[in-house]
């Protein structure tokens, strides 16, 4: 997806739409009050901030990425929130090391970026004490959709999934997720699932024009679409208007939780 600023403001507007989700989702999983957390793939802090609100002052969060630029607005937004339970760390995936073991093990939309996801969330797993939480989210992007239909929205979402595929990614990795876990030795995961949903005047139809920027050469890359077609300029608007004229919702990638506990 990038490094770039605006890739960053991506992030923010992704997490304006699914942070209370998440925040949700983490409760169902299991996350409370007192736990120390590690977040993998932290990216802007919004699963982390999500988890510091939920295991309070008592808690610990520790978010992880492999960006430093990306972590510095993390550190900036929890500083905003003024949230002091919160601290964000530089690591690679899998190569995290800590001093204690936490918890709980979270991440959102990062195993979907993986080659092998079993192997990492195996490796992750050494962060966690024997009984804690494992928990997961990623999207199922082929979802995504307008009701009524709007060509234009299904063309991006089309766009985005060739985009990710052409990545190496899985676009479709929530409803994996579940296999994952298993196949990474936790035994009996469960899933829900959420969906954020917007109209034509909401945050939807920003992140929808701005994924497609940021994807834009994997885009073309993959020969789906060029830059004149995709005219991501005008993207933002002529989503609104579309969506304006059919009167329609926009509902967004389902996001799906699945957790397990180590034994």
């Amino acid at each position: 997806m990038g490094r770039t600023s605006a890739e960053t403001a991506r992030l923010d507007v992704q997490d304006t739409l699914y942070g209370g989700f998440t925040e949700y989702l983490l409760r169902v999983a299991g996350l409370r009050e007192g736990m120390r957390v590690l977040d993998v793939g932290c990216g802007t802090g919004g699963v982390s901030l999500a988890a510091a609100r939920i295991v309070g002052p008592r808690g610990r969060v520790v978010g992880v990425d492999m960006n430093p630029e990306v972590l510095e607005t993390a550190r900036a937004n929890a500083a905003a929130a003024a949230m002091e339970n919160i601290s964000f760390e530089h690591h690679v995936l899998p190569d995290v090391e800590l001093a204690e073991p936490v918890d709980a093990l979270v991440g959102r939309l990062i195993l979907m970026h993986l080659a092998d996801p079993v192997a990492v969330v195996k490796e992750l797993t050494r962060s966690v004490r024997p009984g804690g939480l494992v928990t997961f989210q990623e999207i199922n992007i082929s979802r995504a959709r307008a009701i009524p239909d709007v060509p234009l929205v299904t063309t991006c979402r089309e766009w985005i999934c060739a985009a990710q595929r052409e990545a190496g990614s899985n676009p479709d990795m929530g409803e994996q997720l579940a296999q994952v876990l298993r196949s990474a030795g936790l035994a009996h995961p469960e899933a829900a699932v959420a969906v954020p949903t917007g109209g034509a005047d909401s945050p939807a139809m920003s992140l929808i024009a701005e994924t497609v920027r940021s994807l834009l050469p994997l885009i073309e890359r993959g020969g789906v679409a060029d830059a004149r077609t995709a005219d991501v300029e005008t993207l933002h608007s002529r989503l609104s208007h579309a969506c304006e004229q059919a009167q329609a919702i926009v509902y967004l990638s389902e996001l799906v939780a699945a957790w397990g506990r180590l034994d």
